[in-house]
């Protein structure tokens, strides 16, 4: 990717997912679908864009291999990435973001479980989901 493509996609909030998840990708079906603003933009954690976007020192290492959210310069994680996501989409899914009032560690502790237990409860699949046509602008890396 080019460095211009690069300084474009900054300022972009982007969901950084599991491709291969299905739970990720079911989810991902839904902030499409009630994300009516158009405003957020997707990529696959194994295309490799978040390691070049992101400065350094705010990717976490290991790399998780759940979900990441990557807006105005910050990069959340776990629980955090996943209500500030839900603040983008409209309701009811909107309504998730003020369960940011419930303690980190709680909420951590809940994402991570269900994070564990994601191919159990959706599956996996060997490739990514191919968006249609009119989403296929929104997805910045396959």
């Amino acid at each position: 990717m080019t460095k211009d493509e690069l300084d474009r996609l900054q300022g972009l909030p982007i969901v950084f997912y599991d491709g291969t998840c299905g739970f990720c990708q079911a989810s991902i079906q839904i902030a499409l679908k009630y994300n009516t603003r158009q405003n957020l933009h997707f990529a696959a954690l194994q295309s490799g864009l978040v390691e070049q976007l992101v400065p350094q020192q705010l990717v976490p290492d290991p790399l998780p291999d759940s979900i990441l959210f990557f807006e105005n310069g910050q990069l959340y994680t776990e629980s955090e990435a996943a209500l500030r996501i839900a603040r983008h989409l409209n309701f009811p899914w909107s309504v998730l973001y003020y369960f940011r009032f419930i303690p980190l560690s709680f909420r951590n502790f809940v994402y991570r479980f269900i994070a564990k237990h994601r191919y159990r409860i959706a599956g996996r699949n060997e490739a990514c989901m191919l968006p249609s046509p009119e989403e296929r602008a929104r997805f910045v890396a396959y």
